[in-house]
């Protein structure tokens, strides 16, 4: 299903303590093959958020059609570097995103993201974000970290996530930072993803059977930020 040319997956969460963690883990490994980063890997994003702090009060509220913008790395490496911006609308999610390079990370977390995009091809994402979001003053809002362990299958283009380990990034806005540190969310052990096109394989759905998951609107970005606002870390 594709809507304004981007396609929708539906994308269900559940919060999974160790031990759900670990039967799923040995089930989902038994017939889906690892993605294509691996079995297992880190995944660091700086969120960007504007002074009117849309993006959190967006998922804070539940809106049913919401986006937040991102630049996302796997492994901390430099050199894969991915701005993207994802949307939610309703129980469907979808993404559009581009390669940056170091140099264009750089200047977005030090609060220039006007003059990046203006400089990125018209119509890709970071010239949209930044043109749209020009008097909102779009700008670092958290550092997320965790590591992820995904399953993925053919049929029916169906993956299964177990993302853990998560913590907020302090003291910088740049996760490459030396200053950077990376402190974790005691209150939140693991959440599962399933993600899916149009429909969910009855022989993958049933992996999730037994094990008591609650369906919940889990979010990372959410739970960091909070956290760093706790922390005192950021003045708005």
């Amino acid at each position: 299903m594709e809507y304004k040319d981007r396609k929708l997956r539906f994308e269900l969460k559940f919060p999974a303590t160790a031990a759900q963690c670990e039967v799923l883990r040995q089930r989902f490994s038994a017939v889906m093959a690892p993605d294509e980063h691996g079995a297992r890997y880190r995944i660091t994003s700086l969120y960007l958020d504007d002074i009117y702090m849309s993006a959190y009060n967006d998922k804070l509220l539940g809106g049913d059609v919401r986006k937040k913008y991102r630049i996302r790395t796997y492994g901390l490496d430099p050199n894969l570097l991915r701005f993207e911006c994802k949307y939610k609308d309703r129980d469907m999610t979808s993404k559009r995103g581009m390669w940056i390079t170091k140099e264009q990370y750089d200047r977005i977390a030090a609060g220039d993201l006007f003059s990046i995009g203006r400089e990125a091809p018209e119509g890709s994402v970071l010239w949209d974000a930044s043109v749209s979001n020009a008097l909102a003053m779009l700008g670092p809002s958290v550092i997320v970290d965790y590591n992820r362990e995904a399953f993925v299958s053919r049929e029916g283009n169906v993956r299964f996530t177990i993302d853990s380990a998560l913590k907020v990034g302090i003291f910088s806005w740049d996760m490459f930072s030396p200053q950077v540190r990376f402190v974790p969310i005691t209150n939140a052990y693991a959440v599962i993803e399933v993600k899916y096109d149009e429909l969910l394989p009855e022989h993958l759905a049933g992996l999730l059977s037994g094990v008591k998951l609650e369906r919940s609107a889990f979010s990372k970005f959410l739970i960091c930020r909070d956290k760093l606002t706790e922390l005192n870390k950021i003045v708005y």
